[in-house]
């Protein structure tokens, strides 16, 4: 049972299956919240369920990290570590465009006293 679990094919399933999960999460927040931060968070749960997801994609059981040195002649067992740096990056991308727009919330709540997005309709004046 145990070895079953270990396989690559069991963990993206339990990997497919938590993201799904999360992401799902993540929009029911922002379809049902209407407090500006709240969908905000909300967005940030769907973005962390892509970033596992995609990590979580190209898992292998049994792979090493993909470090060379001379003895190392074979690349069939390792990581393929491009996914993971960009991943990364994207996970930088997406905390400063979250910080963002936490600060320009604030800045709208300090302006208008407003953070009910329902509310929010200066555009149409």
């Amino acid at each position: 049972m145990l070895e079953y679990l270990n396989s690559t094919e069991s963990i993206h399933f339990i990997v497919i299956s938590g993201s799904l999960i999360l992401f799902f999460i993540g929009l029911f927040g922002v379809f049902t919240r209407k407090h500006l931060l709240r969908v905000l968070i909300s967005f940030s749960i769907m973005e962390s369920a892509l970033f596992t997801f995609f990590i979580g994609l190209h898992y292998k059981a049994r792979a090493v990290a993909p470090i060379v040195d001379s003895v190392t002649k074979d690349f069939k067992g390792m990581v393929d570590p491009v996914p993971q740096a960009m991943i990364l990056t994207t996970i930088v991308i997406g905390l400063a465009i979250l910080a963002l727009g936490i600060s320009f919330g604030i800045e709208y709540f300090k302006l208008t006293g407003k953070n009910d997005i329902s509310l929010m309709n200066e555009a149409r004046d």
